[in-house]
């Protein structure tokens, strides 16, 4: 079957030696950029999922078509614009040998992966001269660069060639047809010294319209950096399946849209939730004590990595609903606190990290969100 064998090769495929970032500042750079990648697919309602450090930077993978767009993010100090010829230059390993170059290891996705390639992205917060701007001029409007400007053509598949020239591939020429029609280079609108407020800001701004507290706003955005951090240093072993490699490296558009509205819905409205909290039969102390249990309980609840915690979550509230649903009770009571015990002991998900108060937070959600 063509769509088995198209997926066979990146996930079988070992990862090239990556030199990973030389400073924190682009290692941070990069993690921003891959968020604020995200940020952007969130507003599109877009259905694929989100690699970090996997074969490249950052690879996109679509569901729809099997396909994987590879993304190569490097940032430069200086304001000198990239060329052809920066983007071709091949470093010297300690070993004396060379490793390839940007453009070369762009090359090499579509010489590896083939028909799964779909395009490769070069980003960069510099912007590019003349040469690179005219190449992308013509492929972004369709039209084929060898036919458009073969001076320039020729230029670069010369580089390339030089590159590969020790084991020169037999398909080099359809290879190379694959890669200047479908590379794409992009000016990153994060620079170096304001990347970390630019995000926060893109985010913000996808969330205007949610109406959330700026403390809820902040912790998401900090779990998701922290999420991306954590899947761009993970590693991994080849050959790997999917469910894997999205569990170690990914992060999956569509499933953090709906964590990140889950949040927003179970968070923040501490105001309205008082006054829903001072209509029940509760002493001040009480419902003291439930708030701050609920403050609690959001900080780890908005925690992508605390899994034991949202799968207690999930049956505590499956718990609760049913409970509510059977029951002609308005009070939280002990026989419910039992039921949940017996529920957490049967799943095998009893934890003594859990605040005393949370089945009651739960409890108290669960009915103010019937009434509103």
């Amino acid at each position: 079957m063509k769509g088995a064998q198209i997926m066979s090769s990146v996930l079988t495929v070992e990862q090239r030696e990556q030199a990973g970032s030389d400073s924190y500042n682009r290692f941070e750079y990069q993690v921003h950029w891959i968020v604020c990648h995200i940020i952007g697919k969130l507003q599109e309602d877009a259905e694929c999922i989100v690699f970090c450090e996997f074969h490249d930077d950052m690879a996109e993978f679509s569901p729809d078509n099997q396909q994987y767009q590879f993304f190569q993010i490097k940032t430069k100090e200086e304001s000198s614009d990239w060329t052809i010829a920066e983007m071709s230059k091949r470093e010297k390993k300690k070993s004396g040998n060379y490793k390839k170059s940007f453009l070369g290891f762009i090359f090499y996705n579509y010489l590896t992966f083939g028909a799964e390639c779909s395009h490769c992205h070069f980003v960069s917060n510099n912007d590019f001269d003349k040469e690179v701007l005219l190449w992308q001029s013509y492929i972004e409007d369709g039209k084929r660069l060898q036919t458009e400007n073969v001076t320039l053509y020729e230029e670069i598949k010369d580089r390339i060639k030089n590159e590969f020239s020790d084991d020169m591939p037999s398909n080099f020429d359809s290879v190379f047809e694959e890669f200047i029609q479908n590379t794409f280079v992009h000016k990153s609108e994060l620079q170096l010294t304001t990347y970390e407020s630019q995000t926060m800001g893109k985010f913000f701004n996808h969330l205007a319209d949610k109406n959330i507290p700026s403390n809820t706003a902040h912790l998401i955005l900090q779990q998701l950096l922290n999420d991306v951090r954590k899947k761009s240093k993970e590693k991994i072993k080849v050959p790997i399946s999917m469910k894997s490699l999205v569990e170690k490296k990914g992060v999956d558009i569509t499933q953090i849209g709906k964590k990140i509205d889950g949040n927003i819905k179970n968070s923040g409205n501490y105001d309205a939730f008082h006054d829903y909290l001072i209509t029940q039969a509760l002493s001040d102390k009480d419902i003291n004590r439930i708030e701050s249990a609920k403050t609690l309980h959001d900080t780890r609840w908005l925690n992508v990595n605390d899994v034991k915690y949202q799968e207690i979550v999930v049956v505590l509230r499956k718990t609760i609903s049913t409970y509510c649903e059977s029951c002609e009770t308005n009070e939280f009571d002990n026989d419910l606190k039992r039921l949940c015990i017996q529920e957490l002991q049967k799943h095998s998900l009893q934890s003594d990290s859990l605040d005393k108060s949370l089945v009651e937070v739960l409890y108290y959600e669960q009915k103010f969100s019937w009434k509103s």
